[in-house]
């Protein structure tokens, strides 16, 4: 078998791999299907319009139609529009129904890349898959939202699930079950109106101490505040249920000489009309008196709807207290309830998890490589520059363009030689 010079080897990596160099010498970006803008217009805040770039390269405007925007920079869709925009008319619906016509000028119009196609991260990723592109994103921050490198899937020789995944998710389970043990606890200690519960977290939990009593004085926290909020309301309608005592007793004693001085006026009035009818008193007086009846009793009769309206009310703070009450347990009971069935369900998915983990010997550290061995992480970026798709070396600080397929390999020294 012939081996090649250096200088042989070095055209044939040129020609199959582009410097990153090369590729940050392009053009700023250019607008592709997939990408997002959003056009929007200052005097007609409810105009602002996102449009995804279509598979033909153009966008649909409501007034305006198709409009071409694939190849074009940020700058260039910014002018295009305000280029086009004016041109049309723009009907607006003022607050009292009538329409006004509003006149669009070139700086009224704004148009931003909103979102960016999505890049695609593979290889030797604990998570490979689609991920939402952010500008000025990095290999380090595509790697990252992908779970990080993964020295366990480049084992080609392994089979099942990754023993990081399954330890990863066992924790995440035991943060679900500490989160709902200690809101049982909580709920609990409410509804027997106790201030406090036990902030022991349970027993073979995996979690840090310092995060298991940050979950459980979260938790202490919102018991103090219910309990406050419960009490104050209960204290506002036992003093509105005092007050209203308060009046009764007055409106009685008011009610007792009220009626007093009513059979006071009738007899007042029976004296009187006697009298007048054996002619030794006047039309007058005897007016008088029956006003002053009339008076008394209107008064009293008005004492007696207070009270009435009084007791509906001092009736209705006790049925309001008793039910603020009731619908708290009701709720409390109905969240204890659903808490419960969630602990049973997390309970089993650990017991499922646990017995994953012990054939696999998972642990938290990262497996050592092979003896002998140098293990590195080689990234390559997969990017279409014009008519051609093109392989990028790169490194974890090298920028990501929308679109581009980010490829993480671990290899080492005896795969190297290998493949030479």
């Amino acid at each position: 078998m012939a081996f090649l010079e250096p200088a042989a080897l070095a055209a044939v990596a040129l020609m199959s791999f582009t410097s990153i160099a090369a590729a940050d010498e392009v053009e700023p970006y250019k607008l592709s299907p997939g990408d997002s803008v959003e056009i929007g217009i200052a005097p007609i805040p409810d105009r602002t319009q996102r449009a995804v770039v279509q598979m033909d390269g153009n966008i649909a405007l409501p007034e305006v139609g198709m409009v071409t925007v694939a190849g074009l920079t940020a700058s260039q869709l910014q002018t295009r529009m305000q280029s086009l925009l004016p041109t049309k008319i723009f009907h607006v619906r003022l607050p009292d129904g009538r329409e006004q016509m509003v006149v669009v000028k070139p700086d009224d119009v704004t148009a931003i890349i909103a979102d960016y196609r999505p890049i695609y991260v593979t290889g030797d990723v604990l998570t490979p898959g689609q991920q939402a592109y952010r500008p000025l994103m990095t290999v380090r921050q595509a790697l990252a939202v992908s779970g990080g490198l993964s020295l366990l899937r480049s084992r080609a020789g392994q089979t099942g699930p990754d023993p990081v995944d399954l330890r990863r998710d066992y924790e995440t389970l035991w943060g679900d079950y500490t989160k709902d043990y200690f809101h049982a606890a909580r709920i609990r200690a409410e509804l027997q109106g106790e201030a406090d519960f036990d902030k022991q977290t349970p027993q073979g939990s995996p979690l840090s101490p310092s995060l298991g009593a940050a979950i459980a004085q979260a938790e202490a926290d919102a018991l103090k505040i219910a309990l406050s909020d419960f009490q104050q309301e209960q204290a506002f309608l036992e003093k509105g249920e005092k007050d209203a005592a308060d009046q009764i007793e007055v409106l009685q004693k008011r009610e007792q000489v009220e009626a007093e001085s009513v059979k006071a006026d009738e007899e007042d009035l029976a004296r009187v009309t006697k009298a007048f009818d054996a002619g030794n008193l006047t039309n007058n007086r005897l007016s008088d008196v029956r006003r002053a009846l009339l008076l008394s009793s209107s008064g009293a009769l008005q004492t007696s709807v207070e009270l009435m309206r009084a007791r509906r009310q001092q009736e209705d703070y006790v049925r309001q207290r008793e039910r603020n009450d009731n619908q708290r347990r009701i709720v409390l009971l109905t969240d204890l309830k659903d808490t419960n069935a969630r602990l049973a369900d997390v309970t089993a998915r650990l017991h499922a998890a646990s017995e994953k983990l012990q054939p696999t010997g998972a642990s938290t550290g990262r497996p050592l490589p092979i003896a002998g061995e140098t293990i590195q992480a080689q990234v390559t970026i997969v990017r279409r520059i014009g008519e051609e798709w093109r392989k990028l070396q790169a490194d974890e600080d090298t920028i990501v363009m929308p679109g581009d397929t980010v490829e993480a390999r671990f290899s080492s020294d005896l795969q190297s030689a290998a493949i030479q």
